[in-house]
C-alpha cells in the first residue's frame, strides 16, 4: 500500500511539472525564426548610414532654398564721403545772379535694390544643381546600404551552414553510439575486442568536440549578426532557412551605381547650362534712394534726399576666354562618367556570368550527392551489422560512417552555397 502511494505521488508531482513546463515549451515554439528579409530590413534601417538619407535631405533643402532667394531684390546700403581738389564750376559770370560754389567735401548716404532679370536663368539652374547634387549622394548612400545586403547574406548563410554541420555531426555522434552498441555486443560474446568498442569512443569524443567548436563559431556569427542589424539575439537563435529566389524573367540590372552615373550626368549637364548662363549680359532692375550733399542737383550745396530708379546693362565678357575649355572639360566629365558606367556594367556581367555557372555546378553537384549517399549508407548499414557478428572491424565502420557523414555534409553545403550564391546573384542584380 505504501508503494502504491508512493508512486501516485510520483505521478502527480510528474504531471504538476509538466504543467509547468507547458507554457515555456508553448512560447519557445511561438518565437518565430529569424528571416532574411527581415535582418536585410533591420541592418538597412539600424545602421549609422541610414542617417545620412535625413542629413542629405536636409542639405537639399537648405542648398535649393538658398539658390532661389538669388531672384529676390538684391538690397545694398552703402555711404561715402569724399574730399575732391575740383569741383562743378561755371566758367563765366550773369548779370544779376550769384552763382553757388560747391563744397569740395561731399557726402552722400543711399540704399539700392537690385532685381536681376537674366540672373533668374542662373537661379533656376542652381536650384536643379542642388536637387542633382542630392541625388548623387542619395545614390552614393545606396550603394553603401546595397553593400549591407551581402554581409548580411554571409553571417546569415554562414549560420546555417555551421547549423547543417552541427546536425550532421550529431546524426554522425548517433551512428557512432550504435556501432558502439553493437561492438559491445560483439565484444560481450568473444567475437571482437574490447578495444574496437575504445577506437569508436575516440571518434565520438572528437565529434563531439566538433559540435562544441561549431557551437563557438555559431555564437560569433550570431553576436556578429546582432551588432549589424541592431536586435538583441540569443546563442541559440532560430533563424528560417529561406525559399530559392524564383527564377528572374529579365536580367536587367538595376544597381544604385546607375543611378549614381545617371545622377552626375545630370549635375554636368546643369553646370553646363550655368557656364553658358555666366556669359550672357546682365540685365537688371534697380531703384536708389539717398541722402547727401549734393544730391542729383550738383548745383545746390544743401543735404537733400533723392531716388533714381531704372534699368541696367552689364556684360563681363572676360569669361569668354576660357569659355570654349570649360566646355570642353564637361564634355570630358560626361565622357568619363560613361565609361564609368560601362566598366561597371560589364563587371558586374561578369560577375552575374559567373554566378550563373556556379550556381548551375551546384545543382549538378546535389544530384549526385543524393545518389552517393544512398550508396554509402547502404555501406555503413552493412557494415554495422557485420561489426555486431565480428566479420568488420572497429575502424572498417569508422571509415565507413565518416564517409557516409563526408557526403551527407558535402550535399548541405552544396545545397546551402546554391542558396547563397542565388540570392547573391539577386543582389548583384539590384534586386
Amino acid at each position: 500500500m505504501h508503494t502504491l502511494y508512493i508512486y501516485a505521488t510520483r505521478r502527480l508531482w510528474a504531471a504538476a511539472l509538466l504543467l509547468l513546463c507547458l507554457p515555456t515549451l508553448t512560447a519557445q515554439e511561438a518565437v518565430p525564426a529569424l528571416s532574411l528579409d527581415s535582418c536585410h530590413a533591420w541592418a538597412q534601417s539600424r545602421h549609422p548610414t541610414a542617417g545620412r538619407y535625413a542629413l542629405t535631405d536636409q542639405s537639399e533643402a537648405d542648398a535649393a532654398s538658398n539658390a532661389a532667394k538669388g531672384a529676390l531684390p538684391q538690397l545694398m546700403m552703402a555711404g561715402q564721403a569724399t574730399l575732391q581738389s575740383a569741383t562743378t564750376h561755371i566758367p563765366f559770370t550773369l548779370p544779376g545772379i550769384d552763382l553757388p560754389e560747391i563744397a569740395k567735401d561731399q557726402y552722400r548716404l543711399y540704399a539700392e535694390a537690385v532685381q536681376p532679370l537674366t540672373d533668374l536663368l542662373t537661379v533656376r539652374d542652381n536650384v536643379r544643381l542642388a536637387h542633382a547634387n542630392a541625388a548623387a549622394e542619395h545614390s552614393r548612400v545606396d550603394m553603401e546600404m546595397h553593400s549591407l545586403k551581402a554581409h548580411v547574406n554571409s553571417l546569415f548563410f554562414g549560420i546555417l551552414a555551421v547549423d547543417e554541420q552541427a546536425r550532421l555531426a550529431a546524426s554522425l555522434c548517433d551512428d557512432l553510439r550504435a556501432g558502439i552498441g553493437r561492438a559491445d555486443t560483439a565484444a560481450a560474446h568473444g567475437v571482437a575486442l574490447r578495444s574496437a568498442s575504445d577506437a569508436l569512443r575516440a571518434e565520438l569524443l572528437g565529434a563531439e568536440q566538433r559540435i562544441a567548436e561549431l557551437q563557438a563559431t555559431r555564437r560569433t556569427y550570431v553576436a556578429t549578426l546582432a551588432l549589424l542589424i541592431g536586435r538583441k539575439l540569443t546563442d541559440d537563435v532560430r533563424l528560417d532557412r529561406p525559399a530559392e529566389p524564383s527564377a528572374i524573367g529579365t536580367e536587367e540590372i538595376r544597381r544604385p551605381e546607375l543611378r549614381l552615373f545617371e545622377s552626375q550626368k545630370a549635375a554636368l549637364g546643369v553646370r553646363r547650362r550655368l557656364l553658358t548662363d555666366a556669359n550672357l549680359p546682365h540685365v537688371s532692375l534697380f531703384v536708389q534712394g539717398g541722402y547727401g550733399r549734393p544730391a542729383l542737383n550738383m548745383l545746390d550745396n544743401d543735404f537733400k534726399p533723392y531716388a533714381l530708379g531704372g534699368i541696367r546693362l552689364s556684360w563681363n565678357i572676360a569669361g569668354l576666354y576660357t569659355y570654349r575649355k570649360q566646355r570642353r572639360l564637361l564634355d570630358v566629365n560626361a565622357r568619363t562618367v560613361d565609361v564609368q558606367r560601362d566598366a561597371f556594367l560589364l563587371e558586374t556581367r561578369m560577375t552575374l556570368t559567373r554566378q550563373e555557372t556556379e550556381m548551375e555546378k551546384l545543382r549538378r553537384l546535389v544530384t549526385s550527392d543524393a545518389e552517393i549517399i544512398r550508396l554509402r549508407e547502404r555501406v555503413k548499414e552493412s557494415a554495422r551489422n557485420q561489426l555486431q557478428f565480428g566479420t568488420a572491424t572497429a575502424n572498417d565502420y569508422i571509415q565507413y560512417v565518416n564517409a557516409e557523414h563526408r557526403a551527407r555534409l558535402s550535399m548541405a553545403l552544396h545545397e546551402l552555397q546554391l542558396l547563397w550564391e542565388a540570392y547573391n546573384h539577386r543582389t548583384t542584380l539590384g534586386e
